[in-house]
């Protein structure tokens, strides 16, 4: 029994010294934007966006729009995929600008 209750600190040292704040944010980022044709600036509808590393995932709208929450630390690298469309991936550094995603016709 000693020799479990002797390392026990083990497992709280780290919980006390660790601040959730670094390793998730205080509230979820929003990461907004449109997703558009490369050659005509026609928004492009149901692509499919989702972040690498992470469970979130949108499609965008009639109007080409999107939507992401996410708790993950930024940079975030963002995927977006359509049949009609070659893959894109853009990193996300400040969701405070609306990020525009022109994607090219395969």
């Amino acid at each position: 029994m000693k020799s479990t209750s002797a390392y026990s600190w083990l497992i709280a040292v780290p919980a006390l010294i660790m601040n959730p704040s670094d390793v998730f944010p205080s509230k979820p980022v929003k990461i907004e934007g449109n997703v558009i044709h490369s050659l005509n600036g026609r928004q492009v509808e149901n692509a499919y966006i989702y972040i690498i590393s992470g469970e979130e995932e949108a499609l965008s709208g009639k109007d080409g729009v999107f939507s992401i929450s996410t708790w993950q630390q930024l940079p975030v690298t963002l995927v977006v995929e359509h049949p009609k469309y070659r893959s894109r991936k853009i990193s996300i550094q400040d969701p405070a600008k609306r990020t525009i995603i022109k994607l090219d016709p395969k």
